[in-house]
């Protein structure tokens, strides 16, 4: 029924473009609070801000000074050649497969969950370089809001017309050939993760760019319409379709996708329809205990307990703006507060009961759920997880270590406790 639904509802919507350059006070953001980013933005500009909050956007200025270094970038760039014959169609390797030891020619290739085949994250596929844009343009955006320089908005737009606009290097909307595994398919499903960024990191960067005189309204309409047909792939093609049924962090993130993205171009019957559907997710994928099933059976545990909660917690952000309580919604017990609480209650390595790669080599990353706990704190007004946000304590980390920076800057920035 859902299939049926969500696919229905792709063919009868068009474009509802939001309105160009808004007030800054007035910006239609996707998943960021736009009050509560203004008031962080004043509290930064009048320095009332608290330590770890101006620590946060000196990693932001960080970071997008880095990002004004990497260039323009393509799915062009790419040396591999895609299934298709079209080097504007993305193409990528599924990480965890690898060249069959007991044929000639390494076909087909055989799983190692959690095992990372390095061919995955060379310059020859799109894997890293989607990354690295996405990122980027993350940080360029951000920053353009906070500093008020231009000159960030300026480059996050070239950035963005060459990798989705321009006729010669723009990306074909679709992801087709996203973790082809050679031997077995070339077009699996769950490549569709592949393109989250293009909604966690993306649409509220575009939102923020909109107030800027170097996004263009052509720019603007070209960059919809491209997210218009992205998001019609992504919910009639085949791939797509059955990859909202993955009972895992897959499905999760691929209706956090088609939300965010729906969302921010203004088609808000399919945003509610992918948020709705949470619902069904929390009622399937916890258990009582609050532990997912789905997300411990694999090698990293933890990680993926944590990937899954933060697509639910994008999910329950944008349930806020359209009216469907994810927060509390709880079944039979089921809940997404027992499924951080779950998290939460392990503080070091040696506590954390369940095989897990990860924390064989001694990464145990507590600091990846700083975001989940802060926005589960802000949404239910209550101060249940400051005490275990303290334990995590902040680290001032180097733009080297980006995953904390980006999870600390969230946590004292973009999602302050005011």
């Amino acid at each position: 029924m859902f299939k049926k639904t969500i696919t229905a509802l792709a063919l009868a919507s068009a474009i509802i473009s939001t309105p160009l350059f808004a007030a800054a006070d007035a910006i239609k953001t996707v998943y960021f609070d736009a009050e509560l980013i203004a008031e962080s933005k004043a509290r930064i500009e009048n320095g009332t801000a608290t330590t770890e909050a101006k620590s946060s956007y000196q990693r932001l200025l960080e970071e997008a000074d880095s990002a004004m270094k990497v260039g323009l970038m393509s799915v062009t760039d790419k040396t591999m050649v895609p299934p298709s014959g079209d080097m504007n169609d993305y193409y990528a390797i599924s990480p965890y497969w690898w060249p069959n030891p007991d044929t000639e020619d390494g076909l087909p290739w055989l799983r190692i969950d959690g095992k990372t085949n390095p061919a995955s994250k060379t310059d020859e596929t799109d894997t890293v370089r989607i990354g690295l844009f996405t990122r980027s343009v993350r940080a360029l955006g951000v920053a353009y809001y906070f500093s008020d320089e231009e000159k960030y908005a300026e480059q996050a737009a070239k950035m963005l017309r060459h990798w989705f606009i321009n006729p010669e290097t723009r990306m074909n909307p679709h992801v087709r050939y996203a973790q082809v595994v050679p031997g077995v398919d070339d077009q699996r499903r769950s490549g569709m993760i592949d393109s989250r960024s293009f909604s966690d990191r993306l649409v509220d960067a575009l939102a923020l760019l909109e107030t800027s005189e170097h996004w263009t309204e052509a720019d603007d309409v070209a960059m919809k319409a491209w997210l218009g047909e992205f998001l019609d792939w992504l919910i009639t093609s085949e791939q797509g379709t059955a990859e909202l049924y993955s009972p895992n962090n897959h499905g999760t993130w691929m209706q956090a996708q088609i939300a965010g993205i729906a969302y921010y171009i203004g088609r808000e019957d399919i945003a509610r329809m992918a948020v709705a559907t949470t619902k069904w997710r929390i009622r399937d994928q916890l258990n009582r205990k609050g532990q997912q099933s789905e997300e411990l059976a694999r090698t990293r545990g933890y990680h993926y307990s944590y990937f899954n909660l933060d697509a639910m917690s994008y999910l329950a952000q944008l349930g806020a703006k359209l009216d469907i309580d994810i927060w509390n919604h709880e079944y039979k017990g089921r809940s997404i507060k027992v499924g951080i609480d779950y998290i939460a209650q392990f503080s070091d390595a040696k506590d954390w009961p369940h095989k897990d790669n990860d924390v064989k080599k001694g990464r145990f990353q507590k600091y990846r759920m700083l975001t989940v706990y802060r926005k589960a704190d802000l949404a239910w007004g209550t101060n249940h997880y400051d005490e275990v946000i303290k334990e995590i304590g902040f680290s001032n980390a180097g733009i080297d270590n980006l995953s904390q920076v980006w999870a600390e800057r969230d946590a004292y920035l973009i999602y302050p406790k005011l």
